[in-house]
């Protein structure tokens, strides 16, 4: 029994943001109590990769060199086309000394952080436990009914993924909004050098998206529109593959390895992200899309700013403040990217427009990450990107 236990903070979700703001929240003083329902190591769909403006973070906890150590390989950018076509290359921008990424292993990645938490003396980490309610205040300490008993936190950080439940029950889920899209996920064991790239390749209706990651595996995930959904039914693994190897022929000598696994809708918003000692951090406090890659950074980059907010005399209003200034741009550039490769024929405009004018999308993607804003980009360079002359 985990029974009633007095912490400062309480966090349900163990994956990537909730792990991380326990974490910063320990290295700042503060009693944490971490909560999942599942074991681990456990294995999710995800994107798997780590932007490049996520590494300072990963620096902060004292994992990056450990996650080099476990042989996870360096992504330089993005290459993107439409099938059996010369693909545009996009590198990252450099930016303060930072330009590659990281192609994590969730598997990995969830056990190094699983095993972090387990070693920080003020975190009491309680895998397989799961959270059934979230009680906030305002007028009184916010309690976490879980599977083994109450914990009563003076707050309480909600981080249990996309399509929260607690932030369901509490009142603040907005969507999820179409155009419906999903992601199916699944790894190919390749022989050869690591290809350092992200690659997405457009379809009609979905997008290949794929990159590397430790033990020479590639995660290859199909973004698919609602439409094309109903082909996957009754036969997801096989339709996947058909698909994966008709668009990335290179991938018809690699083996598959592991399960696929299928997730979404994405688009989902909330009504508020902090209330009453009640945060919520990562996926649940929002998502747009996976088209930029940018999930475990960014659940990063808000586990910080939980844990910093818990100093100030209001923390909820500032920890709203923050998040809304690290998801503002970043969302609206998932937007954008959505809207210009819709079609075939729009990626085709885009990728001359990227012939004509190659920093406008290194820009667009530096945006994406936080590094500027959008006065960056000029007026005849929207002209450009719009129209593809």
């Amino acid at each position: 029994m985990v029974g009633t236990v007095d912490a400062d903070l309480a966090v349900i979700g163990a994956g990537p943001a909730g792990a991380a703001t326990a974490l910063f929240a320990a290295r700042r003083g503060y009693r944490v109590v971490i909560f999942d329902k599942d074991a681990f190591p456990r294995d999710k769909p995800c994107g798997e990769g780590l932007m490049p403006s996520g590494r300072p973070a990963l620096r902060e906890l004292e994992l990056d060199a450990a996650e080099l150590a476990l042989g996870a390989p360096p992504l330089n950018g993005i290459q993107f086309g439409l099938p059996h076509e010369p693909p545009a290359v996009v590198p990252f921008p450099r930016h303060d000394r930072e330009q590659a990424g990281l192609g994590l292993r969730r598997l990995d990645f969830d056990a190094r952080l699983a095993s972090a938490l387990g070693r920080q003396p003020r975190i009491q980490f309680h895998p397989q436990t799961e959270v059934r309610d979230v009680s906030p205040g305002p007028d009184t300490t916010p309690t976490v009914v879980t599977s083994a008993g109450e914990v009563r936190a003076r707050y309480v950080a909600v981080a249990d993924g996309l399509r929260s439940s607690l932030r369901h029950r509490l009142g603040w889920t907005i969507g999820p909004r179409p155009p419906h899209r999903f992601g199916i996920v699944g790894h190919w064991q390749v022989a050869g050098p690591v290809d350092p790239w992200v690659r997405i390749t457009f379809d009609d209706g979905l997008e290949v998206y794929e990159g590397p990651v430790a033990g020479n595996q590639r995660m290859v995930g199909l973004l698919c529109y609602q439409a094309r959904m109903p082909e996957f039914g009754g036969r997801l693994a096989a339709r996947y593959r058909e698909v994966v190897q008709s668009l990335r022929p290179g991938l018809r000598q690699a083996d598959q390895v592991g399960p696929v696994s299928a997730v979404g809708p994405f688009w989902y918003r909330a009504s508020t992200v902090a209330e009453h000692g009640v945060f919520l951090v990562g996926d649940a406090a929002g998502f747009t899309d996976p088209i930029t890659g940018e999930g475990i950074a960014a659940g990063l980059r808000q586990a910080q700013a939980v844990a910093a907010a818990l100093d100030a005399p209001r923390p909820e209003r500032l920890y709203r403040e923050a998040h809304h200034r690290l998801t503002k741009d970043p969302r609206r550039v998932a937007s954008l990217l959505l809207r210009l490769s819709r079609t075939p024929e729009l990626v085709a405009r885009g990728i001359r427009s990227h012939e004509r004018a190659p920093q406008t999308l290194a820009t667009l993607i530096g945006i994406g990450f936080g590094y500027w804003g959008f006065n960056r980009i000029s007026p005849r360079e929207w002209i450009r990107l719009f129209t593809g002359r």
